[in-house]
């Protein structure tokens, strides 16, 4: 997701991808909060307990709070391969994504390598 609120040139307010907490199962231990680098969750101090306050900063397909959460009380719309992959198909994003990735090789060129092919003599 780019600062202008889009992902791979898709409007992010399209794509409903986001938690939800299931306060019947939810414990309260903030794991959630600690485990998302993307400020999706906030903590309620009136409730003492985690809410999702940003839901269009959570990264399309990511369900890394979910699974660190002990009591299963985090889910998200849909599987993220499938949603992902409904998502690149019907938006046909491909040629973004290679753009966006040729952007970031460019900007971040220490996440490129460079492997000398050896050939059998």
């Amino acid at each position: 997701m780019d600062d202008r609120g889009s992902w791979h040139g898709i409007e992010r307010s399209l794509l409903e991808w986001y938690p939800t907490i299931d306060s019947t199962k939810c414990n309260d231990c903030g794991m959630c909060i600690l485990t998302c680098g993307n400020d999706v969750f906030r903590w309620n101090m009136d409730r003492n307990e985690p809410l999702v306050q940003n839901p269009g900063k959570c990264v399309i397909g990511c369900t890394t709070c979910g699974k660190l959460c002990p009591e299963d009380a985090i889910s998200f719309p849909d599987d993220p391969k499938k949603f992902v992959r409904g998502v690149i198909l019907k938006y046909k994003i491909f040629p973004k994504v290679k753009q966006d990735l040729e952007e970031r090789i460019r900007k971040f060129p220490d996440h490129s390598v460079h492997l000398k092919v050896i050939e059998n003599e």
